[in-house]
């Protein structure tokens, strides 16, 4: 294109092309000019595998550096501080003898103005790196990455792409872009990044609403928001964000937390949906919000392929599950079984994956699902309930949870890893609806809160299914105090003040974390009865707490920070959160010393 003043602008493919110029005065008159567009050089880039890690002082790792953009793939290794160990030609390094924090670079030997580094946290044998967050923008994705270790101690990495601007991917961010973790705790990373299906979902935790009348839909994905570090400790996080945008002619506000800690394998997604703006008495009975939040595609399988799925499943008041493989519209399945916390599935077997998402509470506790219009709990494909059409499986729109269902066929697998969540019509923005499955009536309005762990993992290992069995167990078990107060009521989600009465005293739905508050000397103990079975590394929240305390027992044992337990203190709220590293059995008693706490109250999360 060229235009008034003659600036011209090149196409985008190479080639010889002709401007032109034409006198005004005599159209017959004007002058050309030949223009070669010739192809850009290409950009050199440099990666860095593994981005980050924790090693043992004196150990090796081995680092691996991928350059793009030249045919010249060779780099030169250097270690950033003068004694942060060393690295030789083929990416070996080897820690010094003194924990810290080093940094392992990789420049392209084509372009030396392009690099990459890696973190390096040394640390004693025995300790465990804290967790950290950095500003860093992989893919150009502008994103806040937080790392930490898990219960096997590996290292786990969350890029939570910040919502305030459009991204490479055209949407507006707020959600998990990329996640890294390495499967059963063994020594091969496996890296999951969004897939942009549709050019719209370039990662999972977006929020998406239905609402009629119409089926009309809004994303979180078309709007910019705010987000922010709510809280950074030693060794928990909390990351929120937050957005306004309009339905049905109203403002709603939205508010999301991502939370993660030293110890823990999931994170927590909470969201609340805020229709206060909508008045007093909410949506009128012909305006009707669902929500489907958490929402995206995530290759969870890995990066690099893009296998079939070979089965889905869910659990709400009963279990549904597939029987054949790959999973098909023609699949048998299974929904006989009675269940308790609801969750969510897909697994592939090749690679050894699966994705799914557990709430925090039970079923009954709080209502998820949505759509169908006929039971099939308690049946199987043997002897289904209604018409579905072409499919075995329930048709497309009765589902109670989206999943990849749009995308398949009448026949054939599909390789699409859409995964959601889901709540009935009226869900969000009702004084009272009906919840799923008819057998309650719930509240949506002003606010509707829940939350539920990401869970990733080896199908093999049952993963998801672990997941819902701890929350059970959670669910199952008691928290008394002898010293301090057990917490019965808090914040209804995130975002609000407003207090609500727990469903299971001492038991925070929000975070799924078992809640107390100190005593006056801001010292407590308590006891946690895990009747239901064991609790693996159990989190706790204590309100009041003066300051982080310099010792926490179990029955009476003095445990070490950073190897049995794992603790942050938030100066703002006065809290102590607190992950044991361990395996909960029975009935055990906890207990700080004194740290001179102010008054408890409820403090928002």
């Amino acid at each position: 294109a060229v235009d008034g003043s003659g600036l011209y602008t090149a196409p985008a493919t190479p080639g010889t092309y002709h401007v032109k110029a034409t006198s005004a005065a005599d159209t017959s008159k004007s002058a050309t000019v030949a223009v070669t567009v010739t192809a850009a050089p290409p950009v050199v880039a440099v990666s860095i595998n593994p981005e980050a890690l924790s090693v043992q002082p004196g150990k090796t790792q081995q680092f691996t550096a991928t350059v793009t953009g030249s045919t010249n793939t060779a780099v030169a290794w250097s270690v950033q501080e003068a004694s942060g160990g060393a690295v030789d030609g083929s990416g070996l390094y080897t820690a010094p003898a003194t924990p810290g924090t080093y940094h392992v670079k990789a420049t392209s030997a084509a372009d030396t103005s392009k690099s990459a580094t890696a973190t390096v946290t040394v640390q004693t044998p025995g300790t465990w790196a804290a967790l950290s967050v950095n500003h860093e923008s992989p893919g150009n994705y502008s994103s806040d990455v937080y790392r930490w270790l898990d219960s096997n101690q590996k290292q786990r990495t969350a890029v939570l792409t910040r919502n305030d601007a459009s991204d490479p991917g055209g949407s507006h961010g707020g959600m998990l872009r990329q996640y890294r973790y390495f499967p059963g705790g063994g020594s091969a990373e496996r890296v999951v990044t969004g897939t942009g299906a549709s050019g719209l979902w370039n990662g999972w935790g977006y929020l998406v609403n239905h609402y009629s009348p119409g089926d009309s839909s809004e994303q979180s994905l078309g709007h910019a928001g705010q987000y922010r570090l709510a809280f950074t400790g030693r060794h928990h996080a909390l990351h929120e964000f937050t957005w306004t945008y309009p339905i049905l002619g109203v403002s709603i506000k939205a508010t999301v937390h991502w939370f993660m800690a030293t110890g823990q394998d999931h994170p927590v997604y909470a969201v609340t949906y805020d229709t206060s703006a909508a008045g007093p008495s909410g949506f009128d009975a012909s305006h009707l919000i669902d929500s489907r939040s958490p929402y995206g595609d995530l290759q969870f399988g890995g990066d690099g392929s893009n296998p079939n799925v070979d089965g889905v499943g869910w659990g709400d008041h009963y279990k549904f599950f597939t029987r054949d493989e790959p999973f098909t519209a023609q699949s048998r399945w299974d929904y006989s079984q009675p269940n308790t916390v609801p969750y969510v599935i897909e697994y592939i077997k090749n690679p050894d994956a699966e994705m799914g998402s557990v709430q925090t509470q039970s079923w009954l506790q709080h209502n998820t699902g949505g759509t169908w219009f006929t039971n099939n709990w308690g049946l199987t494909s043997d002897n289904p309930a209604g018409e579905f059409g072409a499919w075995r499986m329930p048709a497309n729109w009765n589902w109670p949870y989206q999943l990849n269902q749009y995308e398949l066929g009448d026949s054939g697998p599909t390789t699409s890893k859409r995964l959601a969540w889901g709540l009935m019509y009226g869900a969000v923005g009702q004084l009272s609806t009906f919840g799923y499955g008819y057998q309650t009536t719930i509240v949506g309005h002003p606010y509707q809160s829940y939350s539920v762990h990401m869970v990733l993992g080896r199908h093999s290992d049952s993963t998801v299914a672990g997941q819902t069995i701890q929350v059970e167990r959670k669910l199952g078990a008691t928290l008394t105090a002898s010293q301090g107060t057990v917490i019965t009521q808090g914040p209804g989600g995130v975002g609000r003040t407003d207090p609500v009465a727990y469903d299971k005293p001492g038991y925070n739905p929000i975070y799924g974390a078992f809640e107390l508050a100190a005593d006056a000397t801001g010292a407590f103990q308590a006891t946690l009865n895990a009747a239901a079975g064991d609790i693996k590394n159990p989190l706790f929240i204590v309100r009041g707490m003066g300051a982080l305390p310099t010792q926490i027992t179990l029955g009476g044992r003095t445990l070490v920070a950073d190897q049995d337990y794992f603790a942050s203190y938030e100066t703002t709220t006065h809290r102590l959160w607190l992950t044991l590293n361990l395996n909960w059995s029975g009935s055990q008693s906890l207990g700080s010393n004194a740290t001179g706490a102010p008054s408890p109250d409820i403090q928002t999360p």
